[in-house]
């Protein structure tokens, strides 16, 4: 636990053990249960046309195919594409036919993992009633509640990610090898789930052996046991990847994506409008012999390098205008608007959940200063997401998995508030 004083973190009437009290125990299974049913409940209202049309169906033909025999390829996209944990999770509720709850029920689960994980977080950075104030809010957070049930993998990857966080936190005081394996399973598992966490996994390896506690030695050895099973799982995923394509590579997306971000019209359309708009017209804007050339390319990791190369030839002769893009696509990520632009409906709920939660947690992180050592492995998650936002580009959707944590010091921030308020009242 950390060195925060109880008296000023906690509730009133909530008291702080080293186990939670019966009444907390109920709280939290109480959160728990509602969020699952809130989840699972949205998703059967909106009824299963709604669930595929609106979803990525890209996802399910993959795992489709993987089910099928065909393994993760899809055509005229390649065999490389996508990371593979939610395609593969896919293929199994393809197995038991195209049901839409085959899906939706185990991803409220993971929906109710990541309240659980808020908990859990709230509770080693700072103190119980954090930890259950953090889970209250997670529950009842719009955007988890309605997406952590859709065809994308963002819940699966928000549960993932969380969960690879309170191991390794857990894991920088323990001198438990299963705790530092687990976190190094948690954490290869979130990076299959999606790419742009490769940043994060290598940053977090480094802050494992800098911030554990212990000798040098029992560091190391935290630090091999943690990294063991993270190389192992992606390492296997890039030993696949050569099996298939004849190159170790993460994903073949890396030069379409980075051209995505760095052309011309990249913000012809993004971010009020879909970057696939934008990247219709970048294509549109190709000259000629350029269309011509890239419609000669078959494989995917050609095509892959045939992308990067002209990304970064824009780059290299519009350095200004790149740096100046950076900007906006990291304001475009952390933006209180949500992009692309929905129906003013969708507008103003994005803004009155995340806008207070932002504001609170970036308070909470500035109170919490003092425990810098702690918690920067929470601000090495928002560093690695901007960095490659910079690079590449978000919509607000990508930045959704770091919301959690501003969920966890904004509870730190109202839990004190509360606690002074209620030793005012009572002095």
């Amino acid at each position: 636990m950390s060195t925060v004083a109880t008296s000023s973190t906690s509730l009133p009437g909530l008291r702080e053990r080293s186990h939670p009290a019966h009444w907390n125990v109920w709280f939290l299974c109480s959160i728990l249960l509602l969020a699952f049913m809130l989840r699972l409940a949205w998703r059967v209202h909106q009824g299963g046309a709604d669930f595929w049309i609106n979803g990525y169906s890209f996802f399910y033909d993959l795992g489709a195919n993987l089910a099928g025999g065909k393994g993760l390829c899809i055509d005229g996209a390649g065999c490389a594409v996508r990371m593979p944990l939610y395609p593969s999770f896919l293929a199994l509720t393809a197995l038991a036919g195209k049901n839409y709850l085959w899906i939706v029920v185990p991803q409220a689960l993971m929906g109710l993992g990541t309240v659980f994980c808020a908990f859990l977080i709230g509770k080693e950075l700072f103190s119980e009633s954090v930890g259950l104030l953090a889970s209250a809010l997670t529950a009842f957070y719009p955007y988890y509640l309605v997406h952590d049930t859709a065809l994308q993998e963002t819940g699966m990857f928000t549960f993932l990610t969380a969960l690879s966080v309170f191991l390794l936190l857990r894991a920088r005081r323990s001198s438990n090898v299963a705790v530092w394996t687990a976190a190094g399973v948690a954490l290869g598992a979130a990076v299959l789930t999606r790419q742009t966490l490769l940043l994060f996994s290598a940053g977090a390896l480094a802050w494992i052996f800098l911030c554990g506690d212990g000798s040098w030695g029992r560091k190391l050895d935290r630090l091999v046991a943690i990294a063991a099973p993270l190389c192992m799982l992606v390492g296997l995923w890039v030993a696949r990847n050569y099996m298939t394509v004849g190159t170790h590579i993460v994903t073949s997306e890396f030069g379409r994506q980075l051209w995505n971000a760095n052309n011309p019209k990249t913000f012809s359309h993004y971010p009020n409008e879909s970057i696939d708009r934008s990247a219709d017209e970048a294509f549109a804007a190709l000259s000629l012999s350029e269309q011509q050339e890239l419609d000669g390319i078959s494989d995917e990791v050609v095509r892959s390098h045939w992308f990067e190369s002209k990304a970064l030839d824009y780059i290299k002769a519009h350095r200004l205008d790149t740096i100046r893009a950076a900007g906006r696509k990291i304001l475009a990520g952390f933006s209180w608007s949500f992009n692309p632009v929905r129906e003013p409906v969708v507008q103003w709920s994005y803004l009155v959940s995340y806008g207070p939660i932002a504001i609170l947690g970036i308070l909470g992180m500035s109170l919490s200063r003092r425990q810098w050592k702690e918690h920067s492995l929470l601000y090495l998650l928002f560093l690695t997401f901007t960095a490659v936002t910079a690079v590449f580009w978000a919509h607000t959707s990508h930045r959704s998995y770091l919301d959690v944590y501003w969920i966890v010091f904004a509870a730190y921030v109202l839990n004190r508030a509360f606690s002074e308020g209620f030793r005012r009242l009572h002095a």
